[in-house]
């Protein structure tokens, strides 16, 4: 089996190389193919993906690089992807990266369980400069938690492509939700397998668009999900609570922001 990892990029050159090093402190006895869709950067980043591009080429991995407007992340995402040519796929966003030696336990998982379809496993979040503040680690898939809240760390989802090819690619009208409509669209058709690993590590930080529009990102989740459950329902109910949470967990967390202290603090939960 072959896996490609895409991440899209823009003007994140002083967090990418983290992300490339990730990659190639692998243990890769399997094919790899790496694609990163970056929009024009006007920072670094061109820079220091050439200077890993040889070395990429050296553990044997496919490795390209496309350079060219988009129209926003979704939008780069599938780019990769249409030109992805693995069994398993996914992506990794430019701010985060993946421990050491875990893409082998994500291709061993799908090796021994031929008829799951898409699987995730446990991630860190760190700061800005990579102190892991929080781990989770899932223990069992549950569609209903699935449900109330997005709680799958998107850089530690891998799934098929054939799966991908049954639901679609990610919704470009999405910016903030668009991995969790993603994840209900595999939701509606198969559970998920839970791979026994902290595969990644997501990033936070006062720049990452999940840390500064983090109202906008509540409501499209919101928005998302409702399309999945009945307006009176009690699922519906659910989302709203957990929705109302966020909103309060927002305001100490913009609190800190401007405080200046949210890269080395986590945010509010």
């Amino acid at each position: 089996m072959k896996l490609s990892i895409i991440t899209p990029s823009y003007n994140q050159g002083r967090f990418i190389g983290e992300a490339l090093r990730s990659i190639l402190n692998q243990d890769i006895d399997f094919p790899l193919e790496y694609i990163i869709v970056d929009a024009v950067s006007t920072d670094e980043t061109k820079q220091v993906v050439e200077s890993y591009s040889k070395k990429f080429r050296e553990k044997g991995v496919e490795f390209k690089l496309i350079c060219e407007k988009d129209n926003g992340q979704s939008d780069a995402i599938n780019k990769g992807w249409k030109m992805a040519t693995g069994d398993i796929i996914t992506y990794l966003n430019s701010d985060d990266y993946y421990e050491p030696n875990k893409l082998k336990d994500v291709m061993e998982y799908f090796s021994k369980n031929p008829s799951i379809k898409w699987a995730y496993g446990g991630w860190n979040l760190v700061t800005k400069k990579s102190s892991v503040f929080l781990t989770l680690k899932p223990k069992k898939y549950n569609k209903r938690k699935l449900l109330n809240y997005c709680n799958i760390g998107q850089p530690s989802c891998f799934f098929r492509e054939s799966i991908l090819k049954e639901v679609g690619m990610l919704n470009e009208k999405l910016h903030f939700a668009m991995d969790y409509d993603l994840w209900l669209r595999f939701a509606s058709k198969y559970d998920a397998g839970i791979i026994n690993s902290v595969i990644s590590n997501m990033r936070y930080h006062e720049d990452a668009k999940s840390s500064y529009q983090t109202e906008k990102q509540l409501k499209e989740i919101l928005r998302v999900g409702g399309k999945y459950t009945k307006p009176l329902s009690f699922q519906r109910f659910a989302q709203y609570f957990f929705y109302a949470r966020g909103m309060v967990a927002t305001v100490f967390k913009i609190s800190k922001i401007h405080r200046g202290i949210s890269s080395s603090d986590p945010p509010a939960s």
